[in-house]
């Protein structure tokens, strides 16, 4: 009873995790500009605008992404349903996808350009989601930290605004 509990309270952060997953607000553009991938250097900026990808497909890509990241908790979900006495380290499967998706996502944000505020709030949400992933709870971190709630609203209302709808 305690497990099935539990995936009843992981599907709120699923959902949200999954209806977070792409967007920007005005509020996160600023904080998550302070945010930026590491590896970006500020004098090759010109030279990854150029180059990076438009908002458009990186919201593409980023839905993409939590689509995926919707079925391997759907699968994970059903599966414990099915035959509860496989029911899985659900910190141990949180702590794995949610490290992953943060991964992705900072990949995929990597690809657009600096200026970007879909860029921006891409990075802020991935930074979030590691942050997430690595507490000792994972579970109870997604659902009290509002830094992870705003980042991940803010890259929905980013990807809104370059016109592509991550809802789910």
């Amino acid at each position: 009873m305690v497990k099935t509990t539990l995936f009843r309270a992981l599907l709120i952060p699923t959902a949200f995790l999954s209806l977070t997953a792409c967007g920007g607000g005005e509020d996160s553009e600023s904080t998550a500009a302070g945010s930026t991938t590491p590896s970006a250097g500020a004098s090759s900026a010109p030279p990854a605008a150029a180059a990076g990808k438009n908002d458009k497909e990186l919201c593409g890509a980023f839905k993409d992404n939590q689509e995926k990241f919707q079925e391997a908790w759907t699968e994970v979900f059903t599966s414990s349903l099915s035959d509860p006495s496989e029911e899985p380290d659900l910190t141990v499967v949180m702590k794995k996808l949610l490290s992953q998706m943060s991964t992705d996502i900072a990949e995929i944000a990597a690809t657009g350009s600096a200026d970007s505020e879909v860029t921006a709030a891409l990075t802020a949400y991935s930074v979030e989601a590691g942050k997430v992933a690595s507490a000792a709870d994972p579970e109870a971190e997604a659902v009290g930290n509002p830094a992870f709630e705003t980042a991940g609203e803010a890259a929905i209302a980013a990807c809104q605004k370059a016109g592509v709808d991550v809802g789910f």
